[in-house]
């Protein structure tokens, strides 16, 4: 994946209380779930264009009609 993401460790006050620190947890896991769906979604936009650029740069093959046409069984033009 193509995307960095910088990891934190977070501490939790001495003091904190059980939903204090499920919190911190689960704000560590959200992050977690949007940094990795941000890098699919970063791939997959890549792999679109090249994809496009592909497709608009290749040159269309002069034959192929011919060839589409001798396979029918139709003459050819």
């Amino acid at each position: 994946m193509s995307a960095v993401a910088i990891t934190r460790t977070y501490a939790v006050p001495r003091g904190a209380n059980s939903i204090e620190r499920a919190s911190i947890r689960l704000a560590a896991a959200m992050a977690r779930w949007a940094t990795t769906r941000a890098e699919r979604r970063q791939d997959r936009h890549e792999v679109m264009l090249a994809l496009i650029k592909d497709e608009q740069t290749s040159k269309p093959d002069p034959r192929a009609t011919d060839h589409a046409l001798a396979q029918m069984g139709m003459r050819l033009r």
